[in-house]
């Protein structure tokens, strides 16, 4: 699966739980700023955390190791794809709607921006009770965002605009206005999640008890603004991006001015958020701390087993010493650095075209969906020749031997000099294969509806088979078998349905 897919699905997942731990857990209690840290640092959280790798480290650390104990000059990775028609198909189709519909709610929020914008430049600033307000000179709700707050003096009494003014100094003073826009792009982005919908809408409500405190907390009579609330209810608001004064819904507003403060031992089950965020940490790694347990218990089994006591018992009554090791002969040594560096006829580029266009992606590594960083090692030779070559690190055996394939098959190099001698040296050389992951297409020469059934050295390949993906160098031989009266009951028997209609295709590769 695509990994941007895989990174999507996982923070709609963690907005999901986060927000039903939040209904669980903290929705009924006063601790509004506590809340108001948590629901933003759950959207923090969700979009980051599938970016945190706890096995990062030990992949990052094995091509290193590889390096120190094998010394040798390092190559610039090349990655190999496998070579498939582009097609716009249903899930490409998929993709277009969600990004016109995100498209869609981006526009809107760009369009409310504007609308403020609009009404800050055409408004009067004013001032009231030591307030700078902008006069908006139509029937509208207070509103404030970010350091500005607008309304129409011309429709409040003075207690009314002081209550007014103490709610929406709250909004300025705390910048509420950068939770709205966290919220209103979380749900651009996941607009297909009903949490991300209903975390947004716990954020709006929020804002408001903690507005609404802090103007009980200032001195103004609570029934009496409370009144002032209802009064105002019948008014929409202007523009919904921006904090309102007279937001819904009313009766939990009114409610949590009323309810009784939680104590500040609430505060401690918050700490529940921990093991939430580390569950989510740990099961975005399962898969890849499992492959690495995987190849921890793979390394241990192909370790040789300790000798039997016979033979260790052999080995001490043994009395002659081994024999010295042959003195290493000038021409054998094997340089990492020297003065002239081999060099691939036309440089590095040409080296990189080479690779590109010698190394076909393994049909079998294809169609099982095997991928991976194959690191080589080999020897430029005194004559340019190449020898030695092997691998340091291998991902798959087909891919490990594609790999050794087109190194040993790669033309003399101009070999190396040191000291006016030419000499023997080594390099390394990491090959990324990779694969798009998407679903395979057929040869873009056949019309996919009338596709014939295509066979593989026996094997009967599945419709959509990319033709492509076969070297055309491994072909011994092809055959076309043409559906006749005389043949349908064997094509049917053998290849399928399919087959009656389409024919088939049987290639044979070199053994």
């Amino acid at each position: 699966m695509n990994p941007l897919i895989i990174y999507f699905i996982k923070v709609n997942i963690a907005i999901a739980l986060f927000y039903l731990f939040y209904r669980l857990f903290f929705v009924g209690d006063t601790l509004w700023k506590l809340r108001r840290f948590y629901l933003l640092g759950s959207i923090l959280v969700s979009f980051t955390y599938p970016l945190f790798s706890i096995t990062k480290w030990m992949h990052q650390s094995v091509p290193v190791q590889d390096m120190i104990n094998n010394y040798s000059v390092l190559l610039q990775e090349i990655t190999i794809t496998a070579n498939e028609p582009s097609k716009i198909n249903f899930s490409t189709t998929l993709y277009l709607l969600y990004a016109l519909i995100s498209g869609f709610l981006l526009i809107r929020l760009l369009v409310q921006l504007i609308s403020i914008i609009r009404i800050n430049l055409h408004g009067k600033k004013i001032w009231i009770e030591q307030t700078e307000v902008i006069e908006v000179n139509k029937e509208i709700a207070p509103f404030s965002f970010f350091n500005r707050i607008y309304m129409n003096p011309a429709l409040h009494t003075a207690i009314e605009a002081k209550e007014i003014l103490a709610h929406e100094r709250t909004h300025v003073g705390q910048l509420h206005s950068f939770d709205v826009l966290i919220g209103e792009c979380m749900t651009i982005i996941c607009w297909i999640n009903p949490a991300s919908w209903l975390v947004k809408k716990e954020i709006r409500h929020n804002l408001e008890f903690l507005a609404d405190n802090q103007v009980i907390e200032s001195g103004i009579d609570a029934k009496s603004y409370q009144y002032h609330l209802i009064r105002l209810a019948y008014q929409s608001p202007e523009i919904k991006l921006t904090n309102n004064f007279n937001v819904s819904p009313l009766k939990k507003r009114i409610t949590m001015m009323n309810q009784k403060k939680t104590p500040k031992t609430g505060m401690l089950k918050y700490l529940l958020i921990l093991p939430l965020v580390s569950a989510l940490i740990i099961s975005s790694n399962a898969e890849s701390m499992l492959n690495s347990a995987k190849e921890a218990v793979k390394k241990q089994q192909t370790q040789q087993t300790p000798p039997p006591p016979s033979a260790i018992k052999e080995l001490k009554t043994q009395q002659t010493p081994p024999p010295p090791p042959p003195p290493v002969k000038e021409d054998d040594v094997v340089f990492i650095v020297v003065e002239k560096m081999p060099q691939f006829p036309g440089g590095d580029a040409e080296l990189f075209g080479y690779l590109s266009n010698s190394i076909k992606y393994p049909l079998k590594a294809q169609e099982s969906n095997i991928q991976g960083r194959v690191i080589c090692q080999f020897v430029v030779n005194r004559d340019g020749s190449i020898s030695d070559v092997k691998i340091v690190r291998g991902a798959d055996p087909s891919l490990d031997a594609e790999a050794i394939r087109v190194i040993k098959a790669m033309p003399n190099w101009i070999p190396g000099e040191q000291r006016g001698k030419k000499v023997r040296v080594k390099y390394t050389l990491p090959l990324n294969f990779k694969l798009d992951n998407k679903e395979k297409t057929g040869n873009p020469s056949i019309n996919p509806p009338n596709q014939p059934v295509i066979v593989v050295d026996g094997e009967v390949k599945s419709e959509g088979f990319n033709l492509s993906a076969v070297n055309p160098a491994d072909i011994e031989k092809v055959e076309v078998i043409k559906p006749t009266e005389e043949n349908k009951t064997f094509i049917q028997s053998n290849y399928g349905e399919r087959a009656v209609v389409n024919g088939v295709i049987l290639i044979t590769t070199k053994k």
